[in-house]
């Protein structure tokens, strides 16, 4: 709740001000309690007649924030890419609601808009006590609005944050509730891509809600035409998210919410996600190869089941996941039995790891442009960098946000003449149009691997150097392919004095 400073301000001055703002009738503004301003005011607000926060927008004259539609604010809840939530009260109703309104750069773009509209009507149509309802959606002076369902409790992030990790029952109950209702979900053809603690509340008689289902495909549309995809942003929480959403969100299913919910029950018993990096670019290179921390080497009080059914959930392939959201219903509900007796938090809060140090590169996002920036850690020498900043070359990436990153590495080391390609085939093309002198790709594209086009390159483009980015399983698989001289694997992940050296080597530029 926000608190109100000392307030100083007169009787009759915020009584003006409280017949301007309109939250008041006439009746209402003639029986007002007894007292000076101070007085006057604490009285208000003991009662429940007023929020601290009405009464600082209505001391400053700040009335537009008091209305929203037929809504009275309350309170403002938080603030997000999709815009800012407030708990607000109809007027005639008297409903406690949440409202969410759109960014006014969101709420610009007219074909958001009609999607917002489509949207609104398929998330209206929810309804399960493990959904926050959406009630309406409509259209005033402060922008495009939904009304959604207020949960009186708090997020589990927040529960974890305070409290520290739930007890072993706690969290596989709350993790069970959530997954009843995005299994509701998924049968009417929503997939909520963004699952994670703090979109999980929980309200004071302990029903857990599944909160933004919908929302987060209202926020893949808004980012389809800004500047955040365009630079590669990422749809979706990179603690939680899943190895195939990193790739390409438009195209995940079901099982991508099932992986991040198996994420968000590692983090409810241990205090921190599965999985640790000190960038952006590191922690999405977790997700897809690295193997899953064990849950028992934070909490020793978990079944070897409950892991198990978290191992499964966190598969790397969609297909080695549980089929379904009922089927993690199913598996959760079995484990009911086995740990019903684990009711005690652990005695100390489990915090995250500090992010290793030593990681090749770090990712920013600029607050500004959403751009991701890669930053060099390990700067290669000016003398060798002179002998690449002319270098033509292809960066063969399909995933939008590993491009970006990249790309941005290559300009931090003077590499203006960069061609981009999310395929084999159409790097070939560019390659040829171009006249390049090297390709930076990927290991894994979507019509060939970069193996195959190293082998494609070597008769259409022989004088073209090759450097192929790879896992360390990739490079144990692809070393007997990459025998030519012009062909480089450079393993992840990788800094600029690695990349420069792997460029130099690929086009015969020797170092210094």
């Amino acid at each position: 709740m926000t608190s109100v400073p000392a307030f100083t301000q007169s009787r009759e001055d915020f009584t003006r001000n409280l017949s301007d703002s309109g939250l008041f009738t006439t009746d209402e503004l003639g029986h007002l309690p007894e007292g000076d301003g101070a007085t006057l005011v604490h009285k208000l607000t003991e009662s429940g007649r007023l929020t601290n926060y009405q009464v600082q927008a209505i001391q400053s004259r700040r009335f537009s924030e008091l209305r929203i539609g037929n809504y009275d604010v309350l309170s403002k809840l938080g603030a997000g890419g999709m815009g800012s939530v407030y708990k607000a009260k109809h007027r005639k109703m008297k409903r406690i609601v949440a409202l969410k309104v759109l960014a006014a750069e969101i709420a610009s773009q007219g074909s958001f808009i009609q999607r917002f509209q489509r949207e609104v009507e398929t998330i209206a149509q929810l309804q399960h006590p493990n959904i926050v309802m959406a009630f309406d959606a409509d259209e005033c002076e402060s922008g495009h609005f939904l009304v959604m369902e207020f949960v009186d409790g708090r997020d589990l992030s927040g529960d974890v944050e305070k409290n520290g990790p739930l007890s072993v029952a706690d969290a596989v109950e709350c993790i069970r509730q959530a997954a009843e209702g995005l299994a509701y979900a998924h049968r009417r053809g929503i997939v909520h891509r963004d699952i994670k603690p703090a979109n999980l509340l929980r309200d004071v008689t302990g029903l857990v809600k599944v909160a933004d289902l919908g929302l987060a495909r209202l926020s893949s549309a808004a980012a389809e035409n800004s500047s955040i995809t365009q630079a590669g942003g990422i749809l979706g929480t990179a603690d939680y998210m899943p190895p195939e959403q990193a790739l390409d969100s438009t195209t995940i299913d079901h099982r991508a919410d099932i992986y991040s919910l198996g994420c968000t029950l590692y983090f409810l018993l241990t205090g921190r996600p599965p999985f640790q990096a000190g960038s952006l670019m590191g922690l999405l290179l977790a997700h897809r190869d690295k193997p899953i921390p064990s849950v028992r080497d934070f909490r020793a009080d978990v079944p070897p089941s409950v892991e198990a059914v978290i191992a499964r959930m966190l598969a790397k392939k969609p297909t080695d996941r549980q089929a379904s959201m009922d089927e993690v219903c199913q598996a959760l509900t079995s484990l009911r039995a086995q740990v019903q007796h684990l009711t005690n938090r652990p005695s100390g809060a489990t915090t995250a790891k500090p992010a290793a140090a030593g990681t090749d590169m770090t990712v920013t996002l600029d607050a500004a442009t959403g751009v991701a920036a890669a930053l060099i850690s390990s700067p290669p020498s000016m003398a060798t960098s002179r002998r690449i900043v002319d270098l033509s070359l292809v960066l063969v990436e399909p995933s939008r946000t590993q491009a970006a990153i990249v790309r941005k590495l290559l300009e931090s080391l003077g590499i203006k003449n960069v061609h981009t390609a999310n395929s084999g085939q159409q790097a070939l093309q560019l390659g040829r149009e171009k006249q390049v002198e090297a390709f930076l790709s990927a290991m894994q594209l979507s019509d060939m691997t970069g193996v195959q086009l190293a082998e494609q390159a070597r008769i259409s483009l022989p004088d073209v150097g090759i450097v192929v980015t790879s896992s360390a399983d990739d490079a144990e698989q692809a070393t007997a392919a990459l025998q030519a001289k012009n062909v480089i694997l450079l393993p992840k992940p990788f800094d600029g004095r690695k990349l420069v050296a792997a460029l130099c080597r690929a086009t015969g530029r020797l170092e210094e």
